[in-house]
């Protein structure tokens, strides 16, 4: 029974199909001929109840009809047949009922509820009879039209895209496997005169070699017979001393011929030597060429087509809703602090060639710092010198020369740097705005190898004896710890640290140390919080603070990269020797690009001394 639709007159005083009574009357037994019809409540009323009918706030609304045009008779039963759905709420209720200010459909039980007391409630059998030829029904089967003819034309884009993908593919093997062949034909070319080079140079020095072995053979021959007739007069005196006066003019001509042979083997030696431009293409990660993408991907063009085609509101409250997920996935990666990167899988990319015509050693990079502007920060041990590259092109930017082998660096406000200069005691201060300058010098009392910055003041690791010092940017030390609670010493030799700084939690110190194996947590007022010890942190060394509570660990003996979960201890591998990583010294990574940079350095291996390895977070 519907809560306001209409009321059944009780059995035993006549049902509606066979006497049209006032229904209202009749559940008090009252059979009362009706005066009106209620055309969305689908009743009979009587002249009594259609006023209160017209005066009730839920009904006024309603329509009535008058004796004229109202029905002769009432079969509800088979309006039932007209309805198939059920409502959600009240599963034995069929739904016939719409509130336009709520935009809700409704059964007879949803009528009920008193939010829907005071709205104007319109029966669904009258409502529908407009909706077919209304401006809405036929905006959406328009708008459904339009849906399955962009769909039809982003498919036959699709599948264009896919036919030029394949073209395309064809296209670029064609042209690498062509500028393969100019290159082996080039090669081929330069190999046969380098041959030809060798040959012509050979057949020179044996010339003259063959040349001067005869002349040797000659004077040979003559002092062999001069010594002969000489031996053979030694019977006469007088016959011996002729001869040997005669001889020594000879002997000395002799001589004189073997000084010419002496000066004349001067026979040049030659050695081949490799081209250093064709040795960097050989360590070059880019060699031969790059596969670019020129053009935008297919969701960007997909993105394009549908925002260009679909203006139905529909489509509108779709992109809009596609735009807050969009923005909802995007706020984790751009909040560093949210960042896991065990979550992630790595994807090598090529590496950045750091080493120029200026160095005169193959490159030590101990240091690395992301900068604004996709820019790196490089400290270059073996040839004193700190870099700046273009990430974007991966070239080199800038280059400056130092008064000392750099080790550590961190990133300062207004586009300064440290780095610190361990043999002679310093921290090099430099500008990164633009090219590269030097500018102050700070010295200390110690070597000083790890750096950061925090509140203000420096964080730098000294040894020996190892300790951890808090200090202003000039040259006073304000505190250090070098020791444990216990009185015993805390470091050996403290290489690197690193400075948290998440705006949720106070900022606190990692300290690496490569003889105690050790990672050590500290206090920015220098107090030990924590030691995280592992085999596999066996000589750690660069470190850097991501997310929260995560910390990047380059493993220098166990060649790969680690996170430490700071507050669990546990230590889990990211990248390792199947993605090149050997020997790591220092380790950045960039949220935003969600892009790692990590410097390695196997002594004396060219390909991975002089390029910064990169990988993207996939």
């Amino acid at each position: 029974m519907d809560a306001v639709s209409g009321k059944k007159a009780p059995e035993g005083t006549g049902s509606v199909s066979d006497h049209t009574f006032c229904q209202t009357c009749a559940n008090d037994g009252k059979d009362i001929p009706p005066d009106a019809f209620c055309t969305v409540c689908k009743e009979f009323l009587c002249s009594n109840c259609a006023r209160v009918h017209r005066n009730m706030t839920f009904t006024k609304s309603h329509p009535l009809q008058d004796k004229s045009t109202m029905p002769s008779s009432l079969q509800p039963e088979s309006e039932n047949k007209h309805f198939t759905e059920t409502c959600q709420r009240h599963a034995e209720e069929f739904i016939k009922y719409y509130c336009p200010n709520h935009e809700t459909l409704l059964c007879g039980d949803c009528l009920a509820e008193k939010k829907h007391r005071s709205c104007t409630i319109e029966r669904i059998s009258q409502v529908a009879k407009r909706y077919k030829e209304g401006l809405e029904y036929n905006g959406l089967k328009a708008g459904l039209v339009h849906m399955v003819n962009d769909i039809g034309n982003l498919s036959d884009n699709i599948q264009a895209s896919m036919k030029y993908t394949d073209e395309e593919s064809f296209t670029n093997i064609n042209a690498l496997r062509k500028f393969r062949n100019d290159i082996n034909q080039y090669m081929d070319k330069r190999e046969q005169e380098l041959l030809e080079e060798i040959e012509q140079k050979k057949q020179k020095s044996q010339s003259l070699l063959s040349e001067l072995k005869s002349n040797c053979q000659d004077i040979l021959a003559a002092t062999e017979k001069l010594k002969a007739e000489l031996q053979d007069k030694e019977v006469n005196s007088n016959q011996l001393f002729i001869s040997g006066t005669s001889a020594i003019k000879e002997l000395v001509g002799f001589q004189s011929a073997l000084k010419d042979i002496r000066g004349k083997k001067s026979v040049s030696y030659f050695k081949f030597t490799r081209d250093p431009v064709t040795e960097q293409l050989l360590a070059s990660c880019t060699a031969i060429g790059r596969v670019d993408q020129v053009a935008s991907d297919l969701a960007d063009q997909v993105a394009s087509d549908l925002a260009d085609k679909v203006a139905s509101d529909l489509a509108d409250q779709v992109a809009s809703d596609l735009a807050d997920q969009q923005t909802k996935l995007q706020e984790p990666a751009l909040n560093q602090g949210r960042a896991d990167l065990r979550q992630y899988q790595f994807s090598k990319l090529p590496g950045i060639p750091v080493k120029t015509a200026a160095d005169t050693s193959n490159c030590f990079l101990t240091g690395v710092a992301f900068l604004s502007g996709d820019r790196l920060l490089l400290a270059d041990f073996n040839n004193n010198s700190v870099k700046l590259v273009d990430t974007t092109t991966n070239k080199m930017v800038s280059q400056v020369k130092l008064p000392g082998k750099p080790w550590g660096l961190c990133l300062l406000p207004g586009e300064r740097a440290p780095v610190t200069l361990p043999s002679k005691k310093k921290i090099q201060f430099v500008s990164t705005h633009g090219n590269v300058t030097l500018q102050d010098v700070v010295k200390v009392d110690k070597e000083c190898n790890g750096i950061d910055f925090c509140d203000d003041n420096l964080i730098v690791s000294f040894c020996p004896p190892g300790k951890v010092g808090l200090m202003d940017m000039k040259e006073k030390v304000k505190k250090s710890v070098d020791k444990d609670s216990s009185g015993k010493p805390l470091f050996k030799y403290p290489s690197y640290l690193t400075v948290t700084r998440e705006s949720q939690t106070p900022s606190v110190i990692y300290v690496s140390d490569w003889l105690t194996h050790t990672i050590t947590k500290l206090s920015i007022s220098l107090e030990v919080l924590q030691s995280y010890q592992d085999p596999i942190l066996e000589y750690s060394q660069g470190l850097t603070a991501v997310g929260d509570n995560q910390l990047l660990v380059c493993g220098w003996y166990s060649k790969n990269i680690l996170l430490l979960d700071t507050l669990s201890g546990k230590i889990t591998q990211l990248l390792g020797k199947d993605e090149g990583i050997e020997c790591p010294y220092s380790v950045a990574y960039c949220s935003l690009k969600k892009m790692l940079f990590v410097t390695c350095y196997p002594y004396d291996r060219p390909d991975s001394d002089n390029f910064v390895k990169v990988f993207n977070l996939v």
